[in-house]
């Protein structure tokens, strides 16, 4: 068999057994980490499924070295790689969301932000529990993972007399979004209960305070008074001569 062709083969199955061994490892994580941060979980069943494909094809490739290019065991490895390939990337992935756990994140709190202040009057936020609890319909799912498990739907804390975001996840759940609202009423903050901003995998915590990542909610500027409508000037016309 020419080099060319093994060298392919192998760059093929190295990529194999990085890519879904990764997977594999990142699963087994999750089920041991309090908090995952992750749009989805990795397939297990895929992961090994691809682990077994590179083993079994680093196998095949050894042993073909002392075989003619036509051995047909290395036609059905090159088969088995496509076809895996193209059932992850193609079929699987095709319906996955391209956004990362940190966008989802970010834009239910901005979604969320952005339905509240829409109710806002011009006195002080709205701070009402039901009325609040009803924007979280929309959000999208909660990219957030307890032991493996996915956190089912966000949920709301709302916290009275703040000066800032909340920076403590205190005893809200994961998948939570705390509602802080300043001493005057007059704003509130947004924050996310998940782990600890660029990791993966850790314990319970507020997502970030910085900006960009926290909902901002202001009281409605009052009205401008409208003004009376001015009466239109009159129309002077070119006077008519009187009929002889």
């Amino acid at each position: 068999m020419k080099p060319a062709a093994v060298a392919t083969r192998a760059a093929l199955l190295l990529f194999l057994g990085w890519l879904y061994g990764g997977d594999v490892v990142r699963w087994g994580q999750a089920q041991a980490a309090e908090v995952t941060a992750l749009p989805e979980l990795p397939r297990l069943w895929l992961g090994l499924l691809g682990c077994a494909v590179a083993i079994g094809g680093a196998v095949l490739l050894v042993l073909s070295r002392k075989q003619p290019a036509s051995w047909k065991p290395l036609r059905l490895l090159t088969i088995a790689i496509i076809s895996l390939l193209f059932l992850d990337f193609v079929v699987l992935n095709s319906r996955a969301s391209p956004l990362s756990a940190d966008e989802q994140s970010v834009g239910a709190a901005q979604l969320f932000a952005e339905a509240v202040s829409r109710e806002a009057g011009t006195e002080a936020v709205p701070r009402d529990p039901t009325l609040l609890g009803s924007f979280l319909e929309g959000l999208g799912p909660v990219p957030f993972f307890v032991k493996g498990e996915r956190v089912p739907a966000w949920k709301l804390a709302v916290r009275e007399r703040c000066a800032g975001p909340a920076a403590d996840a205190g005893e809200s759940p994961v998948g939570t979004l705390v509602y802080c609202v300043s001493n005057d009423r007059k704003q509130a903050w947004v924050t996310i209960v998940g782990t600890a901003q660029g990791q993966l995998f850790g314990p319970r915590a507020i997502v970030s305070t910085q900006e960009g990542w926290v909902g901002q909610v202001h009281v409605a500027p009052p009205a401008e008074p409208e003004e009376p409508p001015q009466p239109e000037p009159p129309v002077w016309g070119v006077p008519t001569q009187p009929d002889p």
